[in-house]
């Protein structure tokens, strides 16, 4: 056992720490600027979802589960209603059907898809306010940004897909803070979350993937729900023998002995995504694109084309799939990816993604003339794209897309554009008007009717 895995149960009672901070001092740490993120945060799952809705795993899942009209809680752009935990487990799916929502490098995965739904589900049903959502979001990333620091890179290497892991305590504990649990029952939320999460890489480009988040976000849902009716857990479940961290990372970070938000909140350093693909191949696209645009270079300008990245990142288990069939692999095929980007398509453009796009030769034939290489010195999140032309000339350009915005302004534009090219063909531009306008208001909003009827 190492010193640091030692160290983790020995000396900090991790679920104890995270319940009384959920229980206690989140509601009086949360400040504007955490609450601006969240704003952002919703935004861009709306719009994320709502893209989503139409997928066949959704239309299966809301045929299996979906209700009859009566219940609490909305399913995203259909215009029907589950049970909280149904809808939940749909809407979480259908927000990462598309592959297309924000990430946190903390976590090592995908922060507000299991922490939204299981959060919206639960403050449509009790008739929270706009501002008591957007802080059991904030609550909701911290927690997920403090157990994936504490499993560290070993966790998503050994196999297991956070979002659905520590996703799953995540949303346990955003429903925790918006049902105001004590920390006795906080810390049983967060032990129920622990023993029902899961989620593996294996199942990365199929239909599964989008299921860890929706069980993420009902599972979670429902620990809390359990732990505010008295349902009990181990209440070191996170550190203890056997318990969450032990079992699913091979190796351990130290936990801090105090949650100090001092400096910021997890969920403003969230990342969001603006190609329709695995985040782990964006870097190498926007390294591509800047060759693209400094030397006026394309597709029938390659020899070979070398992508260089991280071994951190680890690419190969996540994003390489060699020959990718359908437009759902071509998400996690960085090589096909290279080549679209040096072609000059629209990487953020979901109909891009199709199995025609997958079997195109010109494109499956530049994507054998395009190597991934690993490198144990580069940045986690950097990569770099040397082009060979055809005329001779080797061309090189960096990129490293996980650097949190500083300039919000500009930031909510960027996202309120993705939003809009993506939900407003769902929902037409009167509608996509008024959820931008809810989500804007959620800080005020005494209710969430107008952000419900303009997303249902």
């Amino acid at each position: 056992m190492s010193e640091a895995h030692t160290g983790v149960t020995k000396d900090v009672e991790a679920t104890r720490l995270l319940a009384e901070w959920i229980g206690g001092g989140a509601q009086q740490a949360i400040t504007p600027l955490a609450l601006e993120w969240a704003r952002h945060v919703m935004l861009d799952w709306l719009a994320v979802t709502i893209a989503g809705s139409s997928e066949p795993l959704v239309r299966i899942l809301a045929e299996e589960y979906g209700g009859s009209g009566n219940e609490a809680s909305s399913l995203i752009a259909s215009g029907r209603r589950a049970r909280p935990l149904d809808a939940a487990l749909i809407n979480g799916a259908a927000g990462h059907a598309l592959d297309f929502d924000d990430v946190a490098s903390r976590m090592f995965g995908h922060p507000s898809v299991p922490v939204v739904p299981a959060a919206l589900a639960l403050a449509q049903a009790r008739g929270a306010s706009g501002l008591a959502l957007l802080q059991a979001v904030v609550v909701g990333h911290e927690i997920e940004s403090r157990v994936g620091e504490m499993v560290g890179p070993s966790h998503y290497r050994h196999g297991f897909h956070a979002t659905g892991t520590v996703g799953t305590l995540g949303a346990a504990a955003a429903c925790a803070h918006l049902q105001g649990l004590d920390p006795s029952r906080t810390a049983h939320a967060l032990g129920l979350a622990a023993t029902q999460a899961a989620g593996l890489k294996s199942m990365f480009g199929t239909m599964a993937k989008p299921l860890h988040a929706g069980k993420a976000a009902m599972n979670g849902l429902m620990a809390a729900q359990l732990a505010a009716r008295g349902f009990t857990a181990n209440e070191q479940a996170i550190e203890g023998a056997q318990g969450f961290a032990r079992t699913l990372a091979p190796e351990l970070n130290p936990f801090p002995a105090t949650i100090d938000t001092t400096s910021g909140f997890a969920i403003e350093r969230t990342l969001f995504k603006y190609h329709a693909a695995c985040y782990l191949t964006h870097s190498s696209i926007e390294a591509i694109r800047e060759l693209r645009a400094r030397h006026g270079v394309g597709l029938d300008d390659l020899e070979t084309l070398t992508l260089t990245v991280s071994g951190e990142g680890n690419h190969r288990g996540v994003c390489d799939i060699e020959a990718p069939a359908t437009g759902l692999e071509v998400k996690f095929s960085i090589r096909h990816l290279a080549a679209l980007a040096l072609d000059g398509a629209d990487t953020a453009a979901l109909g891009l993604y199709t199995d025609e796009t997958a079997s195109d030769p010109r494109w499956r034939r530049a994507r054998e003339r395009v190597t991934l290489e690993v490198a144990d010195t580069q940045q986690r999140d950097t990569a770099t794209a040397t082009l060979h032309t055809r005329d001779g000339r080797v061309l090189s350009a960096q990129a490293n897309v996980a650097i949190p915005a500083t300039d919000l302004d500009a930031q909510w534009q960027r996202l309120h554009a993705k939003a809009r090219a993506i939900a407003e063909p769902v929902i037409g531009a009167a509608r996509f008007a008024r959820l931008a306008q809810a989500v804007a208001a959620l800080p005020t909003s005494p209710h969430l009717h107008s952000l419900i009827e303009a997303i249902q």
